[in-house]
C-alpha cells in the first residue's frame, strides 16, 4: 500500500513537471511601449522638455513659440492652430534668421521597434521656396528658405547639417504656397534601424528663412519605444526538461521496488 501511495506521488510529480515545461513553452513576456518624448503636445503652454535655439545674429524674440489660436505671435499670419489640445509650436519672425526646436531623448535598451510620429505644417509666404542652400541652416547664405526634421547624434550643434551628425532626415522643404495656411500632415517613421540599439539622440525641428515670412508648425510629437521581447525556450529545450523529469521519476520507482 505504501508503495502504491509513493507511486501516486511520483506520478503527480511527473505531471507537474510536464505542465511546467509546457507552460514555459507557451509563455511570452508582453512588451510594453514607452513614450520617450516629454511634452510632445506642448500642452504645458511652454517648451518644458524642449530647447529653443537661434542662430547667432537672428533677431530676438523671433524663433519658435508655444502658441494657441490660429495666428502667429509676431507676424500675425494665419495658421490652422493646434492639431489637438490648446497649444502647438510654431516659428515666426520679423526678419531673416534660423531657428531650431530640439529634444534629447534616450532609448533605454535594445528595441523591437522605435517609431517617430508628428504632425506638421510649413507655410512659406515668400512664394519662392523651397530653397535648400548647401550651407544648411544658415540664414547668412543667400538664398535660403526651408524647413527640416532630423535625428541627430547626441551632442550635435542644433544647426549642424553635417553627415556625421545627421542620422536621418524626415522632412526637407516647405508645403505648397497656394495652400497657405496649410493643414497638418501626419508623419510616421520607423527609426528602429537608427536608434534601436539604445543610447541618447536629438530630435530636431528647424527652419531657415531669408526670403520672406516662414511658419513651421509642429504638434503631437511622439517617439514610441517597444523593448525587445524576452527569449522563448525552443521546443528541444522543453523536451529536455520533460526527459529529465521522466528519468527522475523512473529512477525513484526503481528505488522503491528494491
Amino acid at each position: 500500500m505504501k508503495t502504491l501511495t509513493a507511486m501516486n506521488r511520483l506520478s503527480l510529480t511527473a505531471t507537474r513537471l510536464t505542465l511546467v515545461a509546457v507552460g514555459t513553452c507557451g509563455t511570452v513576456t508582453a512588451a510594453q511601449a514607452v513614450e520617450l518624448i516629454t511634452n510632445g503636445g506642448f500642452e504645458t503652454g511652454n517648451f518644458t522638455g524642449w530647447t529653443v535655439s537661434r542662430q547667432p545674429g537672428s533677431n530676438s524674440p523671433q524663433g519658435f513659440f508655444a502658441a494657441s489660436g490660429n495666428t502667429t505671435p509676431l507676424s500675425g499670419f494665419l495658421t490652422v492652430g493646434p492639431a489637438g489640445g490648446s497649444f502647438y509650436a510654431v516659428s515666426d519672425q520679423t526678419g531673416p534668421g534660423a531657428y531650431s526646436l530640439t529634444q534629447t531623448f534616450t532609448v533605454p535598451g535594445a528595441a523591437s521597434s522605435v517609431v517617430l510620429s508628428f504632425r506638421q505644417f510649413v507655410n512659406d509666404w515668400s512664394g519662392v521656396g523651397p530653397i535648400v542652400n548647401p550651407a544648411g541652416l544658415d540664414f547668412n547664405a543667400f538664398p535660403n528658405q526651408h524647413a527640416r526634421v532630423d535625428i541627430l547624434r547626441a551632442g550635435s550643434n542644433p544647426f549642424s547639417t553635417a553627415p556625421a551628425d545627421v542620422l536621418g532626415n524626415f522632412y526637407l522643404g516647405n508645403d505648397p504656397r497656394a495652400s497657405n495656411p496649410n493643414p497638418y500632415t501626419a508623419y510616421n517613421f520607423d527609426i528602429t534601424s537608427l536608434v534601436g540599439g539604445g543610447g541618447s539622440f536629438i530630435l530636431r525641428f528647424a527652419e531657415v528663412d531669408n526670403q520672406g515670412f516662414f511658419n513651421q508648425g509642429v504638434d503631437n510629437v511622439s517617439i514610441n519605444f517597444t523593448p525587445a521581447t524576452s527569449t522563448v525556450p525552443e521546443p528541444s529545450s522543453v523536451l529536455g526538461l520533460l526527459g529529465l523529469g521522466t528519468l527522475g521519476v523512473i529512477s525513484s520507482v526503481k528505488r522503491f521496488r528494491k
